[in-house]
């Protein structure tokens, strides 16, 4: 009996493919390391404009507009989510009551990216007092990973989707929201995320694109910048540094 199993081990051990990877661990990770967002509150339809769904390596994305509940005018937004315990889909009024969607300008900002079980891996809020700038820049957790090291060794890092909530007022005093979510399928060399993208509210600007090394046949090289964490310089100036330091 002990001579049947080592020789099924054994055979166990020829079969299995070299290189294989544990379960859980996705063969690629294609996400940017940093978004460009800009602002497009005339974009038709409003809420629900959508043109990053065909594009490769992305999958249920979503768009739509809610009146966040119970959230009054002169009240900080997030200090009023927390205390009416919104969360998720929770407090909101569908679109499909018609309410008014139109606001002048977005006030503040929340981005998620969340692991494969779906649990959160980065959250930035930004309350912007006026307006979101356009311009800024939205790190993606995978902008911290090693390409020296392999993705089992820092799953942690790796987005398997994200979470976008955008917050204003419109003419009623109303808290609208934009929320915007998509998910990546991790396979190799995908272009999920595109300049010129629209989807809700926003359009996309420039990219800091995906590591090459957990990313093979990128399109086309990456733009680099230099940057202070959370925001692009105004200049936007090309730096071969941090090209070299991104990995691009």
């Amino acid at each position: 009996m002990i001579k049947s199993s080592i020789i099924l081990a054994a055979l166990v051990a020829l079969l299995a493919p070299n290189g294989a990877r544990p379960q859980g661990v996705p063969e690629c990770t294609c996400s940017p390391k940093a978004f460009q967002f800009i602002i497009s509150l005339d974009l038709d339809p409003l809420c629900k404009n959508n043109d990053i769904e065909g594009n490769t390596g992305i999958t249920n994305v979503s768009t739509g507009c809610f009146v966040e509940a119970g959230i009054p005018p002169d009240k900080p937004i997030f200090e009023g989510l927390e205390e009416e315990g919104i969360k998720d889909d929770e407090g909101m009024i569908p679109e499909e009551l018609n309410p008014d969607f139109v606001v002048k300008n977005v006030t503040s900002s929340i981005f998620k990216e969340k692991n494969e079980d779906g649990d959160i891996i980065t959250e930035t809020k930004q309350y912007y007092g006026t307006t979101l700038e356009n311009g800024d820049f939205f790190f993606s957790v995978s902008s911290s990973l090693d390409p020296s090291v392999s993705l089992e060794d820092q799953i942690e890092k790796v987005p398997y989707s994200v979470e976008i909530r955008l917050f204003g007022y419109n003419e009623e005093g109303d808290l609208i929201s934009n929320i915007i979510r998509w998910s990546y399928d991790m396979s190799c060399g995908s272009d999920p995320i595109q300049t010129g993208d629209t989807i809700g509210w926003i359009t996309v600007g420039d990219l800091i694109g995906p590591w090459p090394q957990f990313c093979p046949k990128v399109p086309s090289p990456s733009p680099s910048y230099s940057m202070s964490y959370g925001k692009a310089s105004k200049t936007m100036t090309k730096t071969k540094a941090y090209n070299s330091k991104m990995g691009n």
